[in-house]
């Protein structure tokens, strides 16, 4: 069987199928929750850096 752990507390999940668990990949509705927070937050952010030459594109093919 399949194990992950919780991507917030690392309680470790088995299971057959991603529909025996809810609340995929945590192990409950808190934790879901408490991480959507960290999000909102801004303590956990994707940080990419862009050019000056990547930020013009974007702006141009929005204007399309």
């Amino acid at each position: 069987m399949p194990k992950i752990d919780c991507r917030y507390c690392d309680k470790e999940l088995v299971y057959k199928s991603t529909r025996d668990l809810p609340f995929f990949p945590f192990c409950s509705e808190r934790c879901k929750l408490i991480d959507l927070g960290k999000w909102v937050e801004e303590e956990h952010r994707i940080e990419e850096s862009f050019t000056p030459e990547e930020v013009n594109e974007t702006d141009e093919s929005k204007g399309e």
